[in-house]
């Protein structure tokens, strides 16, 4: 298993983006199925593993207007990075949808979760990953429990 761990504050500044966005940009299951996208975070893995917003107009970087934001996970900036770990998520390029203001399978709601979270000190959102599925959720500020 893969522990991915991404700087909460940076999660929800790519959070609210999304949520204030007008338009939201299809993913390939929109895409499919004809259905309309909704405010989310986009867990991708190519160039690295990272998450961004599929807000419209897309989030550029504050410093880099050729690039857009993206929150990348710590130690996987890379290609290099991503393929390293291939065993744990495979070796193709991904896009997972992770819905800000739907509720998740267990009633919980995504932004609600990243949002209380930084309220409470928490300082990280984490992904873990094995072959057979992944979860995430957001860590509590100096304990090892979640906040879920």
């Amino acid at each position: 298993m893969i522990r991915l761990l991404f700087p909460l504050a940076d999660v929800l500044q790519v959070a609210e983006h999304a949520i204030a966005a007008p338009e939201h940009k299809p993913s390939f299951s929109n895409r499919l199925d004809g259905s309309t996208p909704k405010a989310a975070l986009w867990f991708a893995g190519d160039t690295g593993l990272y998450l961004m917003s599929n807000g419209l107009p897309a989030q550029p970087h504050p410093t880099d207007t050729n690039r857009l934001l993206v929150v990348y996970a710590d130690g996987y900036r890379t290609s290099v990075a991503k393929h390293a770990v291939a065993d744990e998520i495979g070796g193709d390029d991904f896009c997972e949808v992770l819905p800000l203001l739907d509720p998740l399978p267990d009633g919980r709601i995504l932004h609600t979760d990243i949002t209380g979270g930084v309220a409470a000190g928490a300082t990280h959102f984490i992904i873990e990953i094995d072959p057979e599925h992944w979860q995430f959720y957001i860590l509590a500020a100096g304990n090892p429990e979640a906040i879920r």
